[in-house]
């Protein structure tokens, strides 16, 4: 049994977009015991969250870039004309490049 102070060393995860920790329900960080544990973790899609093998992306970026690359969903039956996907609300103004 561990008692008093003890330094452990512990691996968690952060978006490499926007640097978001990954959290359980709690809002906690899940921690794992190394790099692969982590990856192979994540390769299972958890909770929206994205690894390609080299990049780490979070729910929210995920979407963001999914709505950057097709457009906004916006469906009819939506009264408050919001996009499904990202929330983004139908008269946002965009800088089109």
């Amino acid at each position: 049994m561990k008692r008093g102070l003890v330094t452990e060393n512990h691996v968690v995860i952060y978006c490499d977009s926007c640097g978001d920790l990954y959290t359980d329900a709690a809002g906690d960080a899940v921690c794992f015991t190394s790099t692969h544990q982590a990856a192979y973790y994540l390769a299972g899609g958890r909770n929206g969250w994205l690894y390609d093998g080299d990049r780490i992306t979070c729910d929210g970026c995920a979407i963001t870039a999914e709505c950057d690359l097709r457009g906004h969903r916006f469906p009819s039956a939506n009264d408050l004309r919001r996009c499904d996907r990202c929330g983004a609300p139908d008269d946002e103004q965009e800088n089109l490049k």
